[in-house]
């Protein structure tokens, strides 16, 4: 019995340092999550997204206010909206999935998540990442 609970902690020490890792660099996780999004808006025949550097830090903002509250929410996203400088947003926000293709398929499960994804009238986008928190601010 011993055995398999060292082998367990050895599996839960091995997962939290993948999701250190893959959290490490909140920049590379953004950049394949984009990929990502951009893939899945072609496999749905919708034009990609143009990576807007402003909506990027905006999104940052955000995820940085996420986990100074710790918690999950879509707080202050008319201000954001707002900031942004265009006509109209959708903003997707997700917390504690260790790589981009997780976060990925955990908003296309949720219908609402998944329409701001797919939704043709956006075509910039920004994604932020600080610690767990990632937030996707796509705008026309």
């Amino acid at each position: 019995m011993r055995f398999h609970s060292t082998a367990a902690s050895m599996a839960l020490s091995i997962a939290a340092a993948a999701h250190a890792a893959s959290l490490a660099t909140p920049a590379a996780y953004g950049d394949e999550l984009a990929s990502l999004v951009n893939g899945y808006r072609a496999s749905r025949h919708v034009d990609a997204l143009e990576i807007d550097p402003a909506l990027s830090g905006l999104a940052r903002e955000h995820s940085a206010a996420m986990v100074r509250a710790n918690k999950l929410s879509h707080d202050d996203f008319q201000a954001r909206f707002r900031r942004s400088g265009y006509s109209m947003c959708v903003e997707n926000v997700g917390w504690n999935y260790a790589t981009a293709a997780d976060q990925l398929k955990a908003w296309q499960r949720s219908p609402g998540h998944d329409r701001n994804l797919l939704d043709t009238r956006v075509a910039h986008a920004g994604i932020g990442v600080a610690g767990d928190y990632v937030t996707f601010i796509a705008c026309r």
